[in-house]
């Protein structure tokens, strides 16, 4: 009976402190209060930009997808990597999720990046950074330059014996 009850309390807890976000008419609104604007947010838009209140842009997001950079397997059976890459306008920082934008949303707002007078938090948009990071273009979009250097100064090898007589 106590395992009941306990399980019953940890529910409650559980799904009365997750956020509800709701993207309706270019209007984002976390636990029904309406948060910020959205332009593209929709569940099959390339691209998604955040604004504040005052219509300022602080957040834009950019769906990624390269072609044939992992291993094929099972599971990737094209070798297709995809994720969304979210840049803080005005700070030049980005990270990069595998997430919805919906999720993205969700992350967003919990990490508390947006201050109460629409602004960024740089502080708040820095510990998300490093946090998230840049896990994808810095391991695909490495340099492949590699040098190669070909000698063609070197004289023939000629067979036999090689004698210098004077200088």
């Amino acid at each position: 009976m106590k395992n009941l009850f306990l399980t019953l309390f940890l529910s409650v807890i559980y799904f009365g402190s997750a956020q509800e976000v709701k993207i309706k008419k270019d209007q984002v609104f976390v636990d029904e209060q309406h948060w910020l604007n959205s332009d593209g947010c929709g569940m099959f838009g390339s691209s998604c930009s955040l604004s504040n209140l005052s219509g300022d842009e602080i957040i834009y997001m950019k769906y990624v997808e390269l072609k044939g950079v992992e291993p094929i397997t099972n599971y990737n059976k094209t070798g297709n990597v995809s994720y969304s890459e979210i840049k803080f306008l005005g700070l030049n920082v980005s990270i990069e999720l595998q997430e919805s934008y919906k999720k993205i949303i969700k992350i967003l707002y919990a990490a508390k990046v947006v201050n109460p007078d629409g602004t960024l938090d740089e502080e708040k948009v820095q510990k998300l950074v490093e946090k998230y990071g840049s896990a994808f273009s810095a391991r695909y979009n490495k340099s492949t330059n590699n040098t190669i250097i070909i000698n063609n100064n070197q004289e023939p090898q000629r067979s036999g014996v090689n004698i210098n007589l004077g200088r």
